[in-house]
């Protein structure tokens, strides 16, 4: 049986260190909740959570490389906050664009076993020119 990647999208960024944490613990919560479900989550807040305070790199690379992550994955599963968030509302319009289905409610969740990828035409490269 496949493995299916699912990303995890929602809210990072806060006001302080205390309001980042809730949201890293709000998208982990989620993320196990997928890989209950079959899914083998990938979850940016986990992967890089607080090297802000560290690696003083501005929003847009740490936004570019988690898109690149999300363009990666068989779904996108929204944890609660979503709507408040840049970010989330960037990587759900370019899953649209790609044709990635995003789950709006981690509860109706389906099982990874039960997933149907959309049919997603392989893009096929510009014929050579001589």
């Amino acid at each position: 049986m496949p493995m299916h990647l699912i990303y995890i999208a929602g809210p990072y960024r806060g006001p302080d260190r205390a309001a980042i944490a809730r949201n890293i613990a709000n998208a982990r919560a989620v993320a196990i909740h997928a890989a209950e479900q079959g899914w083998f989550p990938v979850c940016p807040h986990l992967n890089t959570a607080h090297m802000e305070e560290d690696l003083p790199f501005p929003d847009d690379y740490w936004l570019a490389g988690t898109m690149l992550l999300m363009e990666q994955c068989a779904a996108v599963v929204l944890v609660p906050g979503w709507q408040n968030s840049t970010g989330t509302l960037a990587e759900i319009a370019r899953a649209k664009q790609l044709g990635i289905p995003v789950f709006t409610n981690h509860k109706v969740l389906c099982f990874a076993d039960e997933f149907r990828a959309p049919a997603i035409p392989t893009p096929r490269p510009a014929p050579e020119s001589r």
